[in-house]
């Protein structure tokens, strides 16, 4: 699962793991960290897994998804083994779905059967967490780590999504400015702005942060605006040009969208009038 949605989420998780644990376990008693586990044979680089205590006392795998996936149970059952197998103490493992489409009809938490009845079976039971029954409320009130999932939390059933979604921002932006360095802020905001484009589309998800100035002054959003603008330059051109001069081949479809350069591919939107094939463009 290594999308952007769900490496953001691993992201956060290793900002304050204790954040994490508090909202999606139990306000922690003992030291929590982020321990690198490699069992890449049987899963993907995106879980998170969390040591408590020290020395270790138990361990908490957790894995994101925003998409579906048939097998996440048993892939679920693999890595608990293989994690009490590894560092031999309790493992207790949490699915948490970013967005309904994460559903799965086998995500029933838990993975039961019995080759031989009466001699021996198996009998698992995980934690499956739904982001968006989360009341928002908590989320924005919880640890600053945790704070960018409010957008994908609980939301008020009367007011319209955008309308809900530009309200918890604007407590977001407050409390980052209360509470965060600007570094943390940029990077928590950023990963509010990446998380969003999981409720809306990328167009509407930056209406709502445009005003925001930390965004404004975000490196990393400003590459993601650039790239969103590049994309849809990409569109434009290739929709004009097909009015103009007919369906391109493969070669200059991949020639136009190699150029990722804003400056250029609007300079040959402005060419299209003034020539009469796609090889005149693109010469």
């Amino acid at each position: 699962m290594p999308k952007p949605f769900d490496a953001t989420v691993k992201d956060l998780a290793a900002q304050a793991p204790q954040d994490f644990i508090t909202v999606f376990d139990q306000p922690p008693v003992q030291p929590v960290r982020v321990l690198n586990v490699d069992l890449s044979t049987v899963t993907t680089a995106a879980d998170i897994v969390f040591g408590v205590g020290d020395p270790l006392l138990e361990i908490v795998h957790l894995d994101a998804q925003s998409s579906a996936a048939a097998d996440k149970h048993l892939d679920t059952l693999a890595y608990n083994s293989l994690l009490h197998r590894t560092y031999r103490v309790p493992v207790h493992s949490i699915v948490l779905l970013l967005r309904p489409q994460a559903q799965h009809a086998n995500l029933t938490g838990s993975v039961q059967y019995a080759a031989r009845p009466s001699r021996g079976r198996m009998d698992f039971g995980f934690e499956v967490i739904r982001l968006w029954e989360v009341p928002v409320e908590k989320l924005l009130a919880g640890g600053l780590a945790t704070l960018p999932l409010a957008v994908l939390g609980k939301l008020p059933a009367a007011l319209k999504l955008e309308d809900s979604l530009a309200a918890v921002i604007q407590q977001m932006v407050e409390r980052l400015e209360r509470e965060a360095p600007p570094n943390q802020a940029d990077r928590l905001l950023t990963a509010a702005f990446v998380l969003t484009g999981l409720r809306l589309p990328r167009t509407a998800a930056f209406h709502l942060f445009r005003g925001v100035r930390a965004m404004r002054d975000s490196d990393t959003y400003q590459a993601i605006l650039d790239e969103g603008r590049v994309d849809e330059l990409h569109r434009t051109l290739l929709r004009q040009g097909r009015k103009r001069f007919g369906q391109p081949d493969e070669e200059t479809r991949q020639a136009i969208c190699g150029i990722q350069d804003p400056e250029r591919l609007e300079g040959l939107s402005e060419r299209l009038l003034d020539v009469s094939t796609w090889d005149e463009l693109l010469a």
